[in-house]
């Protein structure tokens, strides 16, 4: 576009707007500037107006585009713009087409500032030595090995200079409010680039920050936050006073009504409200909704807080150096207290006060409880409990990620190779000592809890039958699509090979989300180390291909583990070993099924009802719940785990007849 000069004429018409130059040779304007549109402007240094023509809505108003009571310092302003009511000054900023800034106290951008990129966050342990610098295009994986393999120097080393690299190429001359977005009734905004089509609104403080932001999930700031050294990712709603110091903000983040965040990371889908997180690693899906809760130094995923949740990393020794870890799909109840360091297992629940150091990775789907002050756990008690099936479904529908590109890697899977070689373990572990524990004990120790003696076999029964649903299913499953596509048994049989060549597919990690072998992820430090991984795209790259890799990864490990549970080559089975199989498939289904449902059916009992048809006779009591809860033949779960019965049976006995109708 051809900017020009202002002409005598021109200057002349601004200073009888109340305008005023330092210098007016430096204001430059495109063809469509109209001056009318320019009042109570104070220009400073180099400034170029663009086309002030049409208007844009301001809570719920149409006002001019122009410049109205402002001071501008160095600035490119773009077309289609309303800037309105600075209480100080705009200075050192690039402002795209179709921006509106209105009500803001300032605005200004050092030159070369980063905005937030490069800022390194002390997550995971408050005492250091996990840090995580923040980039535009962190991923919950490029942050957990960023914090979390420290054992490796020279991955270390290189992996710092990739995202130092990368933090490197955010800093720029000027500040960016890029196109669309609306900025309006803020206080000062200081070394922050604004995304496009972002929404801030009544943000009481900025500064070295970036919301990133795009047309399809614009990205909000709302009224009364403060935040410091912070970077958005698209999607994200930060709102309601919340307070960021240190902090990696990701996509479809909701945060809020209060809640503090010190050195912290929350990426895909976290919710935060009226708590506190101070080194909190926040993996997709943690959630914590109350007050009186700090989440501290510790390493979350797929987590729900209940109210009051705390935990302590500091022993008054050397400082707050202690850390503990949640694993994937773990809930804390209300007021429930951990000491760190802790290690609780994936989809594990936590109840009540725990003042053991708890180490229980082994031990996934438990229920852990404090009496007395002693902590007990229940191995595999959430294996069949409704809660555990509703999060498997609800996890998938609840993405709100509606960005082009969804930046951290998700495998949503409940049972998983991850899962089934922890539940494997525990079950050998749980056989072992119910061979040990003489019968006059009550309970062992365990990982610092206490084990009922009797829940020995228990627990290894459930994750028993957890382990044969998952691997009969799988197999069933790849054989009926073998069959699909080849007609002849021997072919179908042959296609089971698998095609990942992994040495130890029994190993597997959860990478904050993604789920992927553990010599995946040496090869990826191996990679980075050596300097074959040359740039932080190319990072990304590796951490995608182990994501596209994971279905043919799960199947090696199926393929290896089921020879050594059932003692069966699944390049040889027979027809004989498969129709077994679907017996023992529906087995264990059905088996866990009907605990499930079960299960649901208590939500209906005696107890569900208290409270309810007050001072009313029992069957207006029951007509009361009824109205409000629903009954067990109209719950939509209900009747849908009932259903799954039927479908159990029907798809083994369809499974059974293409067996059958197979040529050799």
């Amino acid at each position: 576009m051809a900017y020009t000069h202002l002409t005598e004429e021109q200057i002349r018409k601004l200073v009888e707007q109340d305008c005023t130059a330092a210098d007016w040779r430096q204001v430059t304007i495109s063809p469509g500037c109209d001056l009318t549109r320019i009042n109570g402007v104070h220009f400073y240094g180099t400034v170029r107006i663009g086309d002030t023509g049409d208007s844009h809505a301001v809570d719920g108003v149409k006002l001019l585009c122009g410049i109205y009571g402002a001071s501008i310092a160095d600035c490119d302003i773009g077309d289609h713009v309303r800037i309105a009511n600075i209480g100080s000054v705009i200075s050192n900023y690039i402002i795209e087409n179709d921006v509106i800034i209105q009500d803001v106290a300032a605005l200004v951008a050092d030159p070369n500032a980063s905005y937030g990129n490069g800022v390194e966050l002390e997550t995971i342990n408050e005492g250091g030595g996990r840090g995580v610098k923040i980039i535009n295009d962190l991923t919950s994986q490029a942050a957990y090995v960023q914090g979390m393999l420290r054992h490796n120097a020279a991955f270390t080393k290189k992996l710092d200079e990739l995202v130092e690299a990368k933090a490197k190429e955010a800093k720029t001359e000027k500040g960016r409010v890029a196109r669309g977005a609306k900025v309006l009734h803020c206080g000062t905004i200081r070394n922050v680039t604004i995304g496009v089509h972002a929404r801030v609104h009544g943000a009481q403080f900025l500064e070295n920050g970036t919301i990133n932001s795009c047309i399809e999930h614009p990205t909000e700031v709302g009224e009364g936050v403060q935040a410091k050294s912070f970077i958005l990712s698209e999607g994200a709603r930060v709102e309601s006073g919340a307070v960021l110091d240190k902090a990696y903000v990701g996509q479809g983040v909701k945060m809020g009504k209060q809640f503090s965040a010190e050195s912290s990371l929350f990426f895909a889908n976290c919710e935060a409200f009226h708590g506190e997180a101070v080194s909190l690693f926040g993996g997709p899906y943690t959630v914590t909704h109350h007050k009186s809760t700090l989440l501290i130094a510790g390493l979350f995923s797929f987590y729900n807080a209940g109210s009051g949740t705390n935990q302590s990393n500091h022993m008054y020794k050397l400082g707050p150096v202690h850390q503990g870890v949640l694993e994937r799909g773990c809930k804390t109840g209300s007021f429930s207290y951990l000491l760190l360091e802790a290690h609780i297992g994936a989809f594990s629940v936590v109840i009540g006060k725990h003042y053991a150091n708890l180490d229980l990775p082994n031990l996934p789907f438990s229920y852990i409880s404090e009496e007395e002050g002693n902590s007990k756990i229940v191995p595999g008690m959430n294996l069949p409990a409704v809660g555990t099936v509703r999060d498997g479904e609800k996890w998938p529908k609840r993405d709100g990620r509606k960005a082009p590109k969804k930046r951290d890697l998700i495998i949503f899977d409940v049972f998983s190779p991850y899962t089934i070689e922890k539940m494997r373990r525990g079950r050998n572990e749980l056989l072992a000592l119910s061979e040990k524990v003489p019968r006059e004990k009550s309970f062992v120790m365990y990982g610092g809890a206490q084990l009922s003696r009797l829940l020995l076999k228990k627990g290894a029964k459930y994750y028993s039958l957890g382990i044969a649903r998952y691997l009969q299913e799988k197999v069933l499953d790849r054989v009926r699509e073998a069959l699909t596509k080849e007609k002849q048994w021997s072919a179908a049989i042959a296609s089971l090979k698998p095609l990942s060549m992994l040495e130890k597919p029994e190993e597997w990690t959860d990478v904050s989300g993604l789920l992927t072998p553990r010599e995946r992820l040496a090869a990826l430090e191996e990679t980075v180390a050596s300097g074959t991984c040359s740039s932080y795209d190319e990072l990304l790259a590796e951490f995608q291909a182990m994501y596209d890799s994971y279905r043919n990864d799960e199947w090696q490990y199926i393929y290896d583990i089921y020879s050594k549970e059932y003692e069966i080559q699944l390049n040889a089975v027979t027809r004989e070993q498969l129709l077994a199989a679907a017996d023992d498939w529906e087995k264990a289904a059905s088996s866990l099924q009907g605990m499930v449902t079960e299960d649901s059916k208590k939500e209906f009992g005696a107890f569900a009802r208290i409270g309810y048809g007050l001072d009313q006779t029992e069957e207006n009591v029951q007509k009361d719940f009824e109205a409000v809860r629903g009954t067990i033949e109209t719950n939509g779960v209900v009747q849908k785990l009932a259903a799954e019965g039927d479908a159990i049976r029907l798809r083994k006995e369809q499974f059974k007849n293409l067996l059958t109708s197979t040529t050799a």
